[in-house]
């Protein structure tokens, strides 16, 4: 992976690390999908550790890895440090062993799983990574890197795919040396190299003797490029020299150079941009930029055809995090304005690279590892056009892979682009690639979000019984013995209209969770006791506060919720026993356990409701330690009072001076509305159907950019008029487990045999659903959702082959902790608690 530092110990630092690492041993650790055991680490420091420290913050990665392993034993920080000196270094493998020593220790950082998940990437080991990546982005949801992941990871496939139309070509000019960061000048190709020539004299750096890196020119010969000169002796420096650009006219050239203070104690070189023009056959003595600084770097300038705007990358202050992109522009003095970050669309908290515009598609492309790619730096593009529509595109394989992909620039005039690459295949360090044109630009054009939705009260819809089940645990916060607010309490003036069919009308302050109304039943856990409790006067419970604080602030935690069952529903105190504990009797962080420590203990610090009362309890329960009887919760749906299909364009008022609809049947019989100005339209169904009862329409957007051009978008739609729901019913089952255990299925298996199946009707269909909550490791939380699942199937399958039925049909799906699928959010630990679910949906056979 590329990153910002170049470490040259005993010499100096480079900032805007342009060289590509070598990779050694591109194999994974191992063939299965588990991380080994986190290792025990110490807390303070050993010398060794302290002097590798100090060879990594001055970006000496190579010297630091040897020091770090030097050391007998390292600190948690020790240990992050070295794994991300091995992925600086390329060394993947390596970094993905260091990683996986702490990755699941109590100390880890949000920042860790995204690191570790951009190892994983460069190793090609994506699904492990997008596991990672999902923590990440539970961590981080606000974070731009965790933004673009879950908004773009969908398209994961299609980006590794590609487009095999387009074809790339390796640069017989390339050498085993660094050749990379291409610009067009006149009818030739400039780049940089850390290759020499026999006549020239070779300075090299410390780090890897390599030589610095030069400007060098060739002649365009097809696809290939000729023999390559040096660009202009006097141009380059003692030091790094390039990428370079030039304005049409090739007399004005920008180019990146080192900036090197000596009396910086950390010897690190920032890079600046310096400029020269052609005169009397002869390039100017360079000219230094304007917002050059001593203290970071400014780098990798974009000049436009005039070479009045230039885009640039700069680390400055300021920024997203990294190095972020930023555009600049002449004024009429002709003296450079003030900067522009591009913003948060291509920006992110890492390294946004390498801008290249072109000017005929207004379309910016450049290289990041912050936005979702498919590993080290990608190549992505922006609609500088239409800013609002979309954001960062990726362009996806062959243009990509797992390793670094940057310096994009491609000319519609002479049909040819070329981009820079350490991808395997090429002649060693960066290579340069050629491909033709075609229709790259065209990719570049944002897609327009256009989305329909049509009606979905459609005659084979049913009504859904759900049992749901009832977690006997009320969870507190951190450092607090009260009933947290998201928990629904009520008054004694409410007590006699609390029912708990009609939980709707009793909603917490802080609803959370993605099907709303089952996590109300959930929150109304303790007045469904008080109200069950008031209706079978002989029943008794035993309150157990666990608290990580101890058995007192345990008990504490218990009287809480005592006290409001005595107080509002006017429960007998002598019914109600209390309990302290430091942990509870079933407890999620076991003996040992090092997974995402303070998720399980948040889960630890609740008050367990124990009861032996029949009454409570779900049938065939029995103990003190039985789950308490589930809620029924009855979905039915109703007519409504207009059905309209919706039309919307995400940010379509910002993007569109106006925009129209033009929808076609089947037979190309089309019906034009508009035209609008707003994001979203509704049209009734009635309108479009006429008197058909259903049909299939093709629905066409044409919008009216503010420049006068017209930007078109498509989609189909199937509608169906309104009828009224049918008198089947669905059922939904669900069964909760403990964390990391499958101890449900035996509690439950009565319950299944005896009471949900003969509930399946004949020919149904059972659909099974195993989830997880986010703790532990995605892959083996996907394996142990599908097995929860698997083994819930085959108790329905024993129940209905004994009683001779065969007419059942399966669908058994393993979700694991994927986040847009589990049933709730992570937030709080009742969430996950209810996420270690197989939620079961019996559904009807449609009548015809």
């Amino acid at each position: 992976m590329k990153t910002l530092y170049l470490p040259v110990f005993l010499l100096v630092g480079i900032s805007f690390n342009l060289i590509a690492q070598e990779k050694i041993n591109k194999e994974p650790i191992s063939s299965t999908n588990t991380l080994p055991t986190t290792t025990s680490f110490t807390k303070t420091k050993s010398h060794n550790e302290i002097y590798a420290d100090k060879y990594f913050f001055r970006y000496a990665f190579n010297d630091a890895i040897e020091s770090y392993n030097d050391a007998k034993e390292l600190t948690i920080e020790g240990q992050r440090n070295l794994a991300e000196s091995y992925q600086k270094m390329g060394l993947y493998t390596e970094s993905e062993a260091a990683y996986a020593k702490f990755i699941n220790s109590a100390q880890v950082l949000p920042e860790d799983y995204f690191n570790f998940a951009m190892t994983l990437k460069s190793l090609g080991t994506y699904d492990q990574a997008m596991g990672w990546m999902d923590k990440f982005a539970f961590q981080k949801p606000n974070d731009l890197r965790a933004i673009s992941y879950l908004a773009h990871k969908s398209e994961f496939s299609s980006m590794i795919e590609g487009n095999t139309k387009y074809k790339i070509e390796h640069l017989s000019i390339n050498t085993n040396a660094d050749d990379f960061g291409t610009c067009f000048y006149k009818d030739k190709i400039v780049f940089s190299s850390t290759q020499s020539t026999k006549k020239m004299f070779v300075r090299k750096y410390n780090w890897s003797g390599k030589p610095f890196w030069n400007i060098y020119v060739a002649d365009i010969d097809g696809n290939q490029l000729k023999t390559a000169q040096i660009f202009d002796k006097k141009l380059n420096g003692k030091m790094h020299e390039g990428p370079a650009s030039f304005s049409n006219d090739g007399n004005f050239m920008a180019f990146t150079r080192n900036y090197y203070d000596m009396k910086r104690k950390d010897n690190v070189v920032e890079l600046q941009i310096c400029f020269s023009n052609f005169k009397d056959g002869k390039w100017s003595k360079p000219e230094s930029f304007k917002y050059n600084n001593k203290d970071y770097s400014v780098g990798q300038p974009c000049l436009t055809a005039n070479g009045n705007t230039m885009y640039f990358t700069s680390d400055m202050p300021g920024g997203f995090g990294g190095s972020d992109l930023y555009k600049v522009a002449k004024s009429g003095d002709g003296e450079w304005g003030n900067p522009e970050n591009l913003g948060s669309k291509i920006n992110t908290e890492c390294d946004e690279m390498f801008p290249f515009f072109e000017e005929k598609s207004n379309t910016l492309f450049f290289s990041s590892n912050g936005h979702f790619g498919l590993g080290g730096l990608d190549i992505f593009s922006f609609s500088m056009e239409t800013p609002a529509i979309g954001g960062a595109k990726n362009l996806g394989s062959p243009f990509n892979t797992q390793f670094d992909d940057f310096a994009f620039i491609v000319n519609d005039q002479k049909n040819l682009g070329y981009f820079s690459s350490n991808r395997a295949g090429g002649s060693g360090g960066d290579d340069i690639y050629s491909f033709e044109l075609s229709k790259v630009i065209e990719t570049a054009t944002p897609e327009i979000q256009f989305a329909v939705n049509a009606p979905k009260n459609v005659p084979s819809n049913i009504r859904v019984r759900e049992t749901f089940p009832l977690r006997n645990y009320v969870f507190f916060n951190i450092g607090s013995t009260e009933i947290p607010n998201r928990y629904v309490m009520i008054t004694k003036e409410q007590v006699a209209n609390f029912k708990e069919d009609q939980l709707e009308v009793f909603v917490p302050k802080t609803l959370s969770g993605r099907p709303s109304r089952q996590m109300v039943a959930y929150y109304n856990v303790i007045n469904i006791l008080g109200d069950r409790m008031e209706k079978n006067p002989k029943s008794t419970i035993i309150l157990v506060g666990s608290s990580e604080k101890g058995a007192q602030d345990g008990r504490e935690m218990a009287m809480s919720v005592k006290k409001y069952l005595v107080d509002i529903f006017g429960i007998e105190a002598s019914r109600i026993t209390i309990e302290g504990r430091t942990k509870p009797k079933i407890p999620s962080e076991q003996p040992g356990g090092t997974l995402e420590l303070n998720l399980l203990r948040e889960g630890d610090r609740r008050v367990t409701i124990e009861s032996t009362s029949p009454a409570l309890l779900m049938e065939f329960q029995s103990g003190k330690n039985s789950t308490l009887k589930p809620v029924i919760i009855n979905n039915v749906q109703t007519e409504p009072v207009n059905n309209y299909l919706e039309f919307q364009i995400m940010d379509g008022s910002k993007i569109f001076s106006s925009w129209t609809l033009e929808i076609s049947d089947e037979n190309g019989m089309i019906q034009s509305f508009g035209p609008y100005t707003q994001d979203k339209v509704t049209i009734p169904e009635n309108t479009i159907l006429g008197t058909r009862a259903d049909g299939k329409y093709k629905a066409k957007m044409v919008g009216n950019l503010p420049n006068g051009k017209i930007l078109t978008k498509d989609t189909t739609v199937s509608i169906i008029r309104w009828a009224p729901i049918r008198e089947e019913e669905g059922m939904r089952f669900s069964i909760i487990y403990e964390f990391n255990n499958s101890k449900a299925i035996n509690i439950y298996k009565k319950y299944l045999t005896e009471v949900v199946v003969p509930k399946i009707p004949i020919n149904g269909t059972v659909i099974i659903h195993g989830y997880t909550d986010i703790i532990g490791d995605s892959t083996n939380n996907k394996k142990l959702s599908i097995a929860r699942a698997n083994d819930v199937k085959k108790i329905f399958e024993n129940a209905l082959s004994k009683s001779g039925r065969k007419d059942v049909k399966f669908e058994v799906i393993g979700y694991g902790e994927a986040l847009n699928k589990v049933p709730f959010e992570n937030k709080f630990p009742e969430e996950r608690f209810y996420n270690r679910t197989v939620v079961i949906d019996i559904v009807p056979a449609i009548k015809k």
